[in-house]
């Protein structure tokens, strides 16, 4: 299997602790909540973090159930 590289540029928003990150033309906006200094115009990077890590884990097991005949709605 080929190695596939990854990339993505993250730029500070003005005005706040909004950041804009791309990656492969896909856009997202994370912030923090006003109780933490931000204008909440998306999650949070841990919020992000924490998304990102259930989709892996839902991409890995549907791709592995798939590759093994396995129904996931009993899942």
């Amino acid at each position: 299997m080929a190695l596939t590289a990854f990339k993505a540029i993250s730029r500070n928003l003005p005005g706040g602790l909004a950041v804009e990150s791309e990656s492969r033309g896909f856009k997202m906006i994370m912030d923090e909540p006003p109780s933490m200094g931000g204008t909440d115009t998306g999650m949070s990077p841990v919020e992000g973090l924490l998304a990102s890590l259930g989709s892996c884990q839902c991409v890995v097991a549907a791709a592995f159930a798939k590759s093994q005949g396995i129904d996931l709605k009993e899942f």
